[in-house]
């Protein structure tokens, strides 16, 4: 037989395998119809998100000929589905701002909202066509629309009276361009803005091309914005003091020449849980912060499918560990539990329960650090786990100076920054190109993080522990440079890994530093005896609120003066431009808020920044305990995937429902799976996007060997343990048929995937935001390369490298009282994919690309919600 012909004779082997393969799951699949529970979920597809808008903006202003020129552009990131996040929004063919390099709305501390000419100021207003009035922040929001600008002067609680103020200001570079980040309030966070989803807002950029707007050069004292005489100079109508100047008209109308100039861009806002329809909840979950962010997607489309809806009330300000305990003692609120760590096997349980993947985040080590002297974002940085260890005992020496004539033993001869450490300087050189702010201008750099006990602090620990320099740092051991760990937190005294962040050191100089003499019990330095204690603060409010501490660029120390009769004051916001911030956070809220994060070193020494190819490539490094089932990376293992993986993030962790496999109603047993099966099915809940009931930016999906766990555990969710049978192993085997292909944020592996044997091909496809939080910025990244490998074996939280990647299922399991269809259903729908995985129309039409296009061709047919 020539070669040829053999060819041809495989293909039409190969046909009639495949063809025998769609025949045999077209049989499954109309079975699984039949069998289907009443109730089975179906969702209206929603609107496509525009993601990105461009604009005209206004004709540009030059000064030097007194004439205007070619109209701008002003492009928005992001247009609809917006929840509360950051957007980013930028500009080209903007007048150049002059005499300074950055401005903040309204604050003239410092002079520069008074100096810098043709700033540009960023709102969220009210509405699509909206006046003054309706813009959050601004002088005259909330008052009479119908005046204009005829108003008089509001008091600054009536101009935010909400939230704090989100105004942005910002200034246009030498060459037209310039950009600010605003972050988008919804109605939850401001319901006198009410932008939902059935209220749209815009976003108004209003560069300040002068003009008098305060009417002194006429007559009637009306405005004249054609009159440029006053422009320039420290308070010229060019800048953004006149917003907040009375003019001749005795009102405050400082601001309409500016107001003149806007470019208005409607945005549409995404269904929060508030939209759901009033019911009786079907599932209380509760626990995770970390996954909130897409908890909330989730929980949305579930209540707006549409058949049969299960409602969800998720409780996201109880950490892992407060939800587990609700969940092992059967308490009425944790019918789920969602958490990263498991329970110890050895607790004591209500009922038999299961742990489902949902996906993985991350913790991220984000930041706002301005370069001193450019006053533009430094965007990149590299830390090791040493360093964060430093961050996080208050090793720094913030308080000693030059000449001090007292300095606090704890700390004593230590590096009174992060940006003067050696250590970090020798990871993080300059090149000449930017410049680390100065110890002396930080007030506040130490980390902010959030109080009480999480599985985000035991994690960041135990991979702090798991590397050899860290942990000898922390056991009293000098780095080479010759810093030593804050005494109190040596872990002799102070045994790490922690469950929670609680400062230790409150000690201070034993005399005045600044003189050497006895402090003054009636000075205002009477305190300084216990300086580090006003350093560090946790934040007992959780991760929203270090968030919001990090977009507010405010710190959480406290001031150390003592100043009568208030006394200690806390920090105030630093100004952009000049700031040293640092915040431990999620990676969901890191990409909501377009937060700049830290490469990290991994396990090979690779510094990784926390984004998609990044996360996915760890996820497949984890290796899985035996006794719960439950995944991790093994970090500090030698001779595993991740040891040799020079691409993965290593702060990587998953995601798990724990739901019970018996012990509940039936109908209870059916809402949980239903709300499990569309969180984690590849078409919705796996699903990268910000619609409902897809997986929001800064998570990324099951890798093959998790979404085999999740459907065997949701099978015993419904129907309890299969007499006679066990679970379907499913297991990553490498190495993947080809590389991984990245579109933007959005990564796409081929892996090999083995069930029960059966060798096959999946797709990994998942997407992060990219963390950069402004143009302009520079300073050194890591790497988020993707990775060639296939899945690393079996382990668990000790890094014991033995057991299988099976489901676990803790307890008995009781039989299911739903009826013989219910257990037949996922068995069908299994080996139906199983037999379909043969044929590559099975990949073209799941794996995006071309299947994509095909589902395109009909926009209006009915999705199964979950199947």
């Amino acid at each position: 037989m020539s070669p040829h012909e053999a060819g041809a004779a495989r293909r039409r082997r190969g046909l009639r395998v495949y063809c025998a393969a769609v025949l045999a799951w077209t049989v499954s699949f109309m079975t699984a119809l039949v069998l289907l529970p009443p109730g089975a979920h179906t969702i209206a597809a929603a609107h496509a998100d525009a993601s990105s808008v461009t604009v005209q903006g206004p004709p540009v202003w030059i000064p030097a000929t007194q004439t205007t020129g070619a109209d701008g552009t002003v492009t928005v990131s992001q247009t609809q589905n917006v929840v509360d996040q950051t957007v980013h929004v930028s500009w080209t063919g903007f007048t150049p701002s002059t005499h300074g390099s950055f401005v903040v709305f309204g604050n003239s501390n410092g002079g520069n909202w008074n100096a810098v000419g043709y700033p540009v100021t960023v709102y969220e207003c009210r509405g699509t066509n909206p006046t003054i009035t309706d813009c959050y922040g601004g002088f005259h929001y909330g008052q009479d629309p119908k005046a204009g600008f005829e108003l008089p002067s509001e008091s600054a609680g009536l101009q935010a009276p909400d939230f704090p103020s989100n105004v942005v200001a910002a200034v246009t570079r030498s060459d037209g361009t310039g950009s600010a980040d605003l972050e988008m309030y919804t109605a939850s966070q401001s319901p006198t803005l009410g932008c939902d989803a059935t209220h749209q807002c815009s976003i108004v950029v209003e560069p300040n091309y002068g003009g008098d707007a305060l009417g002194f050069s006429t007559d009637s004292g009306a405005a004249d914005c054609t009159y440029h005489d006053g422009d320039t100079g420290l308070g010229g109508a060019a800048t953004g003091s006149e917003y907040e100047t009375i003019g001749a008209s005795g009102f405050e109308d400082g601001e309409q020449c500016a107001w003149n100039e806007r470019t208005v861009i409607p945005v549409s806002f995404a269904p929060v849980p508030a939209a759901c329809p009033a019911s009786a909840t079907d599932v209380a979950a509760e626990g995770m912060p970390m996954l909130d962010r897409a908890l909330t997607q989730w929980v949305v489309g579930s209540c707006l499918a549409g058949v049969d809806p299960v409602t969800v009330q998720y409780s996201s300000d109880l950490t892992e560990p407060e939800a587990r305990t609700d969940f092992l003692q059967g308490r009425a609120g944790a019918d789920v539990a969602f958490t990263s760590l498991p329970a110890d096997p050895a607790t004591a349980s209500a009922r038999p329960y299961t742990y489902v993947p949902l996906g993985n985040t991350g913790i991220a080590i984000a930041f706002f650090v301005d370069d001193p002297k450019t006053h533009l974002p430094i965007t990149g940085m590299k830390l090791n786990a040493r360093l964060v260890a430093k961050l996080l005992t208050q090793s720094y020496d913030y308080e000693n100076f030059v000449g001090a004539k007292s300095d606090t033993a704890s700390v004593a001869g230590n590096p009174g920054c992060l940006f003067k450490d050696p250590e970090f300087m020798a990871l993080n050189p300059t090149n000449n190109a930017f410049t680390w702010p100065t110890c002396a201008a930080q007030d506040g750099s130490e980390p902010i993080v959030a109080g009480g006990q999480s599985d985000l602090v035991r994690e960041l620990t135990m991979w702090i522990m798991s590397d050899p320099d860290a942990s000898q740092f922390l056991s009293g051991k000098p780095d080479p440079w010759g810093m030593h760990v804050d005494s109190f937190y040596k872990t002799s005294v102070y045994p790490y890994p922690i469950n929670s962040f609680v400062a230790q050191d409150a000690s201070g100089p034993p005399v005045d530093p600044g003189t050497g003499l006895p402090y003054d019990p009636q000075g205002t330095h009477r305190d300084y005896n216990r300086l580090k204690g006003f350093e560090w603060n946790p934040i007992q409010a959780g991760l929203d609120a270090v968030a919001r501490n990090l977009v507010l660029q405010t710190p959480t120390c406290i001031l150390q003066n003592y100043e009568a009769p208030a006394g200690h004051a806390k920090c105030g916001p630093q100004n952009l431009g000049s700031r040293s911030l640092i915040a431990i956070v999620d990676t969901g809220r890191a990409a909501a808020f377009s937060f700049p994060t830290a490469a990290l070193a991994n396990g090979t020494g690779a510094f990784v920044t926390a984004n998609a190819p990044s996360m996915a490539s760890a996820a497949l490094d984890y290796v899985t305990d035996p006794k719960t089932g439950t995944q991790s990376l093994p970090w500090g293992v030698g001779h595993t995937g991740y040891a040799g993986d020079t691409a993965a993030y290593p702060l990587t962790v998953p995601n798990y429902a724990m739901a019970p496999t018996s012990g509940v109603s039936s109908v209870k047993a059916t809402d949980i799976a239903e709300f499990l099966t569309a969180v984690t099915d590849s078409r919705s809940g796996q699903l990268p996007g910000n619609q409902p009931g897809q997986l929001a930016p800064g998570y990324v999906g099951d890798t093959p060997a998790q979404a085999g766990q999740a459907g065997t555990a949701i099978a015993r969710i419904r129907a309890g343990a299969v007499p006679g049978g066990g679970p379907t192993t499913v297991t990553a085997t490498g190495p993947v048929t080809g590389q991984p292909t990245t579109s933007g944020n959005v990564v796409v592996t081929p892996v090999t995937v083995s069930k029960n044997g059966t060798a096959s091909v999946s797709y990994l496809t998942s997407t992060i935001g990219s963390g950069d939080a402004a143009n302009g910025g520079t300073g050194p990244g890591g790497s988020g390369g993707s990775s060639s490998k296939g899945a690393a074996g079996s382990g668990g939280p000790t890094h014991s490298l033995s057991g299988s990647t099976a489901a676990a299922a803790l307890g008995s399991v009781s039989a299911d009282t739903a009826g013989f269809g219910r257990l037949v259903l996922p068995i069908l729908l299994i080996v139906g994919l199983v037999l379909v995985a043969a044929g590559p129309a099975a990949l073209l039409l799941t794996s995006g690309g071309a299947g994509a296009r095909l589902r395109a061709l009909w926009p209006n047919s009915a999705r199964r919600f979950g199947r």
